[in-house]
């Protein structure tokens, strides 16, 4: 268990034998499922041989979170093991800081908060003047639980919202006031500022593309709550390397955790036109504690 559940371990600890790992290591979890009922998991792989290892007594993975792309679902179907996750705790949560990321960005909050907490003030110039989120054109790519909730708070700012998502219809988009794209690269094209809400598949891995990237207008911005892999996270690097794209506002990365040194992505700590927040857009008290009543529910 990477976070504190303190209040759902103890629930579940009223009926049943609760082992917490130290880790969520593939070889830890190996040893930790046999004669296991249910794997509770936050970022953990459940591989195929971790499913095997729990027969014939595991009946469940819960998902301590949204996101299902680390655990093995063929195999999970072949085995007649369930997979519950929790879809909704945090969807406000999480659109929240997909806009805090955005308006970092756009205001240039980062490197002016950085220089005064240094200098004590800095002058207007053209490296700190920020833009206006009125009438900007945000491109949602995906426009799930997360992205819907966001459009909201965009549209509060009088920003103007299109969205690609196959799976969404036009008719479904107009209530939303949210003007429907088909094509994917006109979107990134297009936009002012480019939000991804997908969940990570076989579908969505690498859908963001060096081409689809080197698309955006030189002015525009990537924001990223989903999932790191969904983009070509090197791609992202050498465009904001060349100044092609204005900026981007990450909470999740591939390869976690980020870091100063020795890390594919650690040039992207000294830049002052990305903002970082680390894996954190869901971790807030309230959402934490919904998030524990509710796979109290799913084991229960």
């Amino acid at each position: 268990i990477e976070y504190p559940i303190p209040d759902c371990l103890n629930s579940i600890g009223q009926v049943a034998e609760v082992i917490v790992t130290e880790d969520e290591q593939e070889t830890t979890i190996l040893k930790a499922v046999k004669g296991a009922s249910i794997v509770m998991i936050t970022y953990g792989n459940v591989t195929r041989q971790v499913i095997k290892a729990g027969l014939p007594t595991l009946k469940a993975i819960v998902k301590i979170g949204t996101g299902i792309d680390s655990i093995d679902i063929d195999a999970a179907k072949q085995y007649g093991v369930r997979v519950i996750n929790c879809p909704d705790y945090a969807q406000n949560a999480v659109a929240e800081g997909a806009f805090l990321l955005l308006i970092n960005c756009m205001k240039k909050f980062g490197p002016i908060h950085r220089f005064v907490h240094e200098n004590g003030w800095m002058g207007p110039s053209e490296t700190n003047k920020g833009w206006n989120l009125e009438n900007k054109l945000v491109g949602m790519v995906g426009l799930g639980h997360i992205n819907s909730q966001l459009t909201r708070m965009c549209q509060g700012f009088k920003m103007n919202v299109q969205a690609y998502d196959p799976y969404v219809t036009s008719e479904m988009m107009d209530k939303k006031k949210v003007c429907k794209i088909k094509d994917l690269d006109q979107l990134m094209a297009s936009s002012d500022v480019v939000v991804i809400g997908l969940p990570l598949n076989d579908e969505t891995k690498g859908i963001i593309s060096k081409e689809r990237l080197r698309l955006m207008k030189s002015s525009a911005f990537l924001i990223n709550v989903s999932r790191g892999a969904i983009v070509d996270e090197q791609g992202l690097l050498n465009v904001l390397k060349e100044k092609a794209i204005a900026g981007c506002g990450l909470d999740v990365f591939s390869n976690e955790p980020l870091g100063k040194q020795g890390h594919p992505l650690s040039e992207l700590l000294g830049m002052d036109n990305v903002v970082i927040t680390p894996h954190t857009a869901a971790w807030t008290h309230e959402t934490w504690q919904r998030l524990q009543d509710e796979v109290t529910q799913n084991v229960m």
